[in-house]
């Protein structure tokens, strides 16, 4: 049971890693991606920061919950405010920190179903 929860662990972390990798290319690449469709960018912000927080809280299950919601929270606005300021082609968007910040929201939400319905 033991050898299983080392995997389990190690698979979670890898997943968040991979996971905060693609995030931070996607946010801090020189350029925007392409647009695929109208608020294409909108739906991968949201999609984006929904698995880095399932896959953090996954990875991280014993960090008190009020800090973990909360530091998701903060860096769904951060990353986009760094992005504006650290690429020169690239700018602050308050539309993608909203996008970001639902992701967030539907992360916390099925993390939460989970915990409640799974747990028992």
């Amino acid at each position: 049971m033991e050898e299983t929860n080392k995997v389990w662990r190690s698979i979670c972390w890898l997943s968040f890693l991979g996971c905060l990798s693609a995030v931070l290319y996607g946010i801090f690449r020189p350029t925007p991606p392409e647009m695929i469709f109208e608020n294409s960018d909108k739906v991968g912000h949201l999609l984006a920061f929904f698995l880095l927080s399932v896959t953090a809280r996954l990875a991280m299950p014993y960090m008190p919950w009020y800090w973990f919601w909360t530091i998701f929270v903060e860096l769904a606005f951060l990353l986009e405010y760094l992005q504006g300021l650290w690429m020169p082609l690239r700018q602050f968007s308050l539309q993608d920190s909203y996008a970001n910040l639902c992701g967030v929201a539907i992360g916390f939400a099925v993390c939460w179903v989970i915990a409640r319905y799974c747990s028992k």
